[in-house]
């Protein structure tokens, strides 16, 4: 067997941010007799070498010859500590469900685990596949991802939320079961931007649209999808960004991959291809509404999709604690809803003359009409 001494160095933030360097020992210098056990009985280890980069794990490409004599590659990614653990138990999770439910859209996942010779790390071991470094192709991606939205909806927990916490990068995200959409977002709003905080400091206007966007927007948005009854639960991904996305070489399809799911709002998902960083933009937005319809009211999608994306703003904002660029962004999306929608659902009711009990008068309601 092969082995590497050699430690990732540094990650760049998308807006040219160094992180940290990475100090200690190195989970790759040997393969673990915990991760050996999880291997396919009578798997012999040819090499293990460090492969890709992110923010808060390590991953490595690990080589190894079955009893039959075919060589077969695993992926293996390892966190540390306690928040390691869970990270690796939610994408474990995660993978394991989206897997169950569109195998051919994700790599397989095997275990996870803590190490036998170091009890800080915890790993995750997947299918190894070599991708291109592009964006996947617009319609057999948008296509993938709504058939996995659809799919899912035959087991739909008729709840929002996730068994155990998952984690975009390091951060938890609060998956607490709840019975509206509107409430499940707006819990994991105030942990999102509970953590921001502690990373960039107290901000007064940040906190006053914060204030506004709890009490005006998110009700004015997301409270009409549940009077309306116009939305199930589906299977999200949770962080469809470019670098979870690419194309398989072997196969020619899109593929999906650092999974931190949950049961949401279908357009969740697709709010993250309307962040610039994300690098995907309106036209896969546009591509996935031709075989996933938009919810109603209709008229809403556009700023549903804005109020979606402000987390994955202070996702980034929380990953890359040396810029303020990420904070502006969101505080430039919340001022533009909090300012258009100053008197929040109550507007909505008395337009639309929807009562709180979600009888409405207007039939043409989210048609446009």
């Amino acid at each position: 067997m092969t082995a590497t001494n050699t430690m990732p160095t540094a990650f760049r933030c998308n807006d040219g941010h160094v992180l940290p360097l990475r100090t200690g020992p190195n989970p790759f210098e040997t393969v673990d007799p915990e991760v050996k056990a999880k291997l396919p009985e009578g798997s012999e280890v040819i090499s293990i070498t460090p492969h890709g980069s992110s923010f808060c794990s390590q991953t490595a490409r690990l080589e190894t010859r079955l009893p039959d004599g075919t060589i077969k590659d695993f992926s293996l990614k390892v966190a540390e500590f306690e928040s390691g653990y869970s990270m690796m138990r939610g994408e474990f999770a995660s993978m394991s469900t989206l897997y169950s439910i569109t195998p051919d859209f994700v790599p397989k996942p095997y275990a996870w685990g803590t190490y036998q010779s170091n009890s800080r790390f915890h790993f995750f071991l997947c299918d190894f596949h070599n991708m291109t470094e592009e964006p996947p192709e617009i319609e057999s991606f948008t296509t993938a991802v709504a058939r996995l939205h659809k799919a899912s909806i035959p087991f739909s927990p008729s709840k929002f939320g996730f068994d155990v916490p998952t984690h975009i990068g390091s951060i938890p995200q609060d998956n607490t079961w709840c019975d509206t959409w509107e409430e499940f977002f707006r819990r994991g709003m105030a942990r999102i931007l509970e953590r921001e905080e502690l990373v960039h400091g107290p901000d007064p206007k940040l906190k006053a649209l914060s204030t506004q966007l709890y009490e005006k927007v998110i009700p004015r948005l997301l409270r009409p999808l549940t009077v309306l009854k116009s939305i199930k639960p589906v299977l999200v991904h949770g962080d469809l960004r470019y670098g979870n996305c690419r194309t398989d070489n072997a196969t020619g399809k899109p593929i999906m991959f650092d999974a931190c799911v949950f049961w949401a709002h279908n357009e969740y998902d697709v709010a993250a291809w309307r962040v610039p960083h994300y690098r995907f933009g309106k036209t896969y937005i546009k591509a996935y509404q031709e075989f996933f319809p938009i919810a109603e009211p209709e008229e809403d999608h556009d700023d549903r999709n804005a109020l979606y994306s402000i987390r994955f703003d202070l996702h980034s904002s929380i990953a890359c604690s040396s810029s303020l660029r990420f904070r502006q962004d969101a505080m430039e999306t919340m001022e533009y809803l909090v300012n258009k929608y100053p008197r929040g659902y109550d507007g909505w009711e008395e337009k639309y003359k929807v009562s709180r009990k979600g009888k409405s008068g207007d039939r043409s309601l989210g048609r446009g009409v």
